[in-house]
């Protein structure tokens, strides 16, 4: 394999687990406004905000409109219109900002990274949110930048979002660069829009959906390091 140095990395669910994060912000908002918390809750929200996020990726709803409806529609769901969607983002947001989770093996995973190369962050999400996280998890530890799509003004994998991010890293060379993430509408897909090279990050082995194309797929960060030949 040639030789990669430029390393774009997903964040969430890559390397930071966003799902443990939201499932103990989820928890500390429900039981801020004294309503009894139960795990049904993380897995339903998990697969509706997921859905969501899938959208967005799609063009088929705005950011806004994302984060302005989901908490009500997602108490509408549970029988719970007495609480306000609002209030209920605002204490959600506030813990998700401040308690950021590694995947397991992720720290030395990116350790590994960073030493063989460069490695930049691209991640969706809303900036003071992904920059609060990243502060807090010492991302900068072994990322030299990330790219937050809010920012950015482009979500991936919306090639605009890739064009600003390849002209705003030094030295940016395609054919030394790859990208790492879990997403095969997000990721993989801005991966093959921009001519990268791509690695699927599946842990679950899902089932390809036939509109991304990933150059690899790995079930785990040996695998892909693996692949890499960072040894």
């Amino acid at each position: 394999m040639k030789k990669y140095d430029i390393f774009l990395v997903d964040a969430d669910n890559t390397v930071l687990d966003f799902h443990a994060s939201s499932r103990a912000a989820l928890k500390a908002a429900f039981e801020s406004f004294g309503k009894a918390w139960t795990e049904e809750y993380a897995k339903k929200f998990s697969v509706f905000n997921d859905s969501l996020w899938e959208r967005l990726e799609r063009k088929e709803l705005t950011r806004e409109k994302l984060l302005g409806e989901r908490f009500p529609l997602f108490l509408k769901m549970l029988g719970m219109e007495d609480v306000s969607g609002e209030s209920f983002n605002e204490k959600y947001i506030g813990y998700l900002a401040t308690h950021p989770v590694y995947m397991e093996g992720a720290e030395n995973f990116l350790k590994e990274l960073n030493g063989a190369g460069r490695v930049y962050i691209v991640t969706n999400g809303t900036y003071s949110v992904q920059k609060s996280r990243f502060d807090i998890a010492r991302l900068w530890d072994y990322a030299e930048e990330a790219f937050v799509s809010e920012k950015i003004g482009f979500d991936k994998p919306n090639k605009a979002y890739t064009d600003y991010v390849v002209s705003h890293i030094p030295d940016f060379d395609k054919s030394r660069a790859v990208w790492i993430g879990d997403s095969l509408t997000a990721d993989i897909r801005a991966a093959n829009a921009a001519d990268i090279v791509s690695i699927w990050l599946n842990p679950g082995g899902k089932a390809a959906d036939g509109k991304a194309f990933p150059d690899y797929e790995a079930r785990s960060y040996t695998e892909i390091l693996e692949i890499l030949q960072i040894y």
